[in-house]
């Protein structure tokens, strides 16, 4: 039998998938030939199946290069036809693998592929979704025989391999025209029934509040600060502010443990110094406003995950889970920068890294139809030029986040007296909240308190500065 039509036993496990003796891996040879065939054939067809198709969705060696060759034609916008795409095999040396300009040929001529196409690639989808299965619980099953000590390294491993093919599903994101308007027309008619409501979920700012409307589903907000300035302190108050709300909060540390932000919470709550909280020198005083603090924090719904290292993928997986069933949800990330990129994917430079990741959050933010709050490092270049105020450029290690941001807050603050007395610093124990970039509203600034004895943020009342 010819390698390019090999079936499972003898192709894929060459590949490393596990196969039980003389089994054979779900696939339809007919089925992903009458879809190669509608590919050169209908220019329908052939957009269709580049947007919802993988190379992995044909079983047979043979396919996967025609598909691959395909997608690599259109990519560089020449021809499609089978003259072109044997001409493109055969510079690469792979037109004998299909089986040379014969089986183009023969591809081209059948005609019956035009009508039921569509149902084809279903059939290829399902048996790709099928033989992902196989193999994750082929491997989970291994990892299980060959498990560590500490079963949680197997847990954790066979959650990715599942999840890998459950996200897998491609879903018709397209909706008409007519469908958009009632669906706004809906929310219009909400908010108008309720003028001083916001739409998204809350700050608890009200002039944050007011000049960005909550924080909306799909949106990837940018909080970017220097460090020391208290870019994680905001997020802990804004999460804390968002639950208070009646928001679902799946907070992700990378840089704090659970018990840090603990005591950050508890102190931020209880309005009592976090210097206290860590050394265990609780006044007799005190402990009232402790069990109160206490009391409050756990009647929030908000989930920390303080796992190290871990990637958007595995965020966006558990951060569905963490919000499944609930009504209103927002996701916080602390911070960009020490995210890992997806195993075995390293870019040639850090900027390439983030800026894949800064994707990845955006693609998260719509995909679980959440508000996804991202923390940011800037650049130390802000400390060095005469004006301090953060700018946008400022972004550290990538101008990919400010293009895939809905919204930027940069947060400015005089770090001392000296400072704090130039005429382009603000006031001390000041924090400018600068909407940097604002998708659908205004740009300001919004000043706030910063507290650092309990490290919240209080908004300053404008009105009554006196």
């Amino acid at each position: 039998m010819s390698d390019q039509f090999a079936p499972y036993d003898e192709y894929d496990a060459r590949q490393g998938a596990p196969a039980r003796q003389g089994s054979v891996m779900p696939h339809s040879p007919a089925a992903e030939k009458s879809v190669l065939t509608a590919m050169l054939m209908m220019p329908e067809a052939l957009q269709e199946c580049l947007t919802s198709l993988r190379e992995g969705d044909f079983y047979l060696y043979a396919h996967k290069l025609i598909f691959t060759a395909v997608s690599e034609l259109f990519s560089t916008g020449r021809a499609i036809d089978v003259i072109s795409l044997a001409d493109h095999l055969k510079s690469q040396g792979k037109l004998d693998k299909v089986g040379g300009a014969s089986y183009l040929i023969d591809l081209n001529q059948e005609s019956t592929a035009l009508v039921s196409w569509p149902h084809y690639v279903e059939m290829l989808r399902r048996d790709a979704t099928l033989r992902d299965i196989i193999v994750a619980s082929s491997k989970i099953s291994s990892l299980a025989f060959d498990a560590p000590e500490d079963t949680k390294e197997v847990v954790d491993e066979a959650e990715k391999l599942l999840m890998g093919v459950t996200d897998r599903a491609v879903k018709n994101s397209y909706v008409t025209l007519s469908s958009a308007m009632e669906d706004l027309y809906e929310e219009l008619s909400e908010a108008c029934q309720n003028p001083d409501g916001i739409l998204g979920v809350q700050t608890g700012y009200p002039g944050i509040d007011a000049r960005l409307q909550g924080l909306r589903a799909g949106q990837m907000v940018v909080v970017g600060a220097r460090p020391g300035v208290g870019k994680t302190s905001f997020a802990l108050n804004l999460a804390v502010n968002a639950a208070a709300k009646g928001a679902s909060v799946a907070f992700f540390s990378l840089e704090m443990s659970k018990m840090e932000i603990a005591q950050r919470l508890l102190s931020a709550q209880a309005k009592i110094p976090l210097s206290a909280i860590r050394s265990a020198r609780i006044k007799d005083n005190q402990w009232d406003q402790i069990v109160q603090a206490t009391y409050e924090l756990s009647t929030f719904d908000i989930m920390i995950d303080d796992t190290p290292g871990t990637t958007v993928t595995e965020i966006r997986a558990k951060a569905r889970r963490m919000l499944k069933g609930k009504e209103q949800g927002i996701v916080l990330v602390d911070y960009l920068q020490l995210l890992s990129p997806p195993s075995g994917r390293r870019a040639d430079s850090r900027a390439t890294e983030v800026s894949e990741m800064s994707r990845g959050i955006k693609i998260m933010a719509k995909d679980l139809g959440v508000p996804v709050v991202a923390l940011s490092q800037l650049n130390r270049q802000v400390t060095d030029r005469k004006g301090q105020r953060p700018q946008l450029s400022d972004l550290r290690e990538s101008g990919s986040i400010e293009q895939d941001a809905d919204i930027v807050i940069l947060l400015d603050r005089s770090m001392n007296e000296e400072e704090a007395e130039r005429q382009d610093r603000p006031d001390l124990g000041v924090t400018d909240f600068i909407i940097a970039k604002n998708r659908s509203g205004p740009l300001d600034i919004v000043p706030l308190m910063f507290l650092p004895s309990s490290t919240k943020f209080v908004e300053v009342d404008t009105r009554h500065s006196e």
